[in-house]
């Protein structure tokens, strides 16, 4: 089997464990936008449920 001198192992370069921690840490800044902006949307979800549920409950007036 021919080799052509580019058979190095991502590892094998020097740069490669400041990339994979940026990747890693921008990564984890991906997960935590997420989970917050979540959070937002069950926030906003809860409240409009509760307002919905009070008009529900609301007797009507006659």
């Amino acid at each position: 089997m021919k080799t052509n001198g580019n058979d190095k192992s991502l590892e094998a370069y020097k740069i490669f464990p400041y990339v994979a921690w940026i990747l890693t840490a921008c990564f984890a800044f991906f997960v935590y936008k997420i989970t917050t902006d979540l959070k937002s949307v069950v926030a906003d979800l809860q409240e409009q449920t509760q307002r919905l549920q009070d008009k529900v409950d609301t007797p009507l007036k006659t």
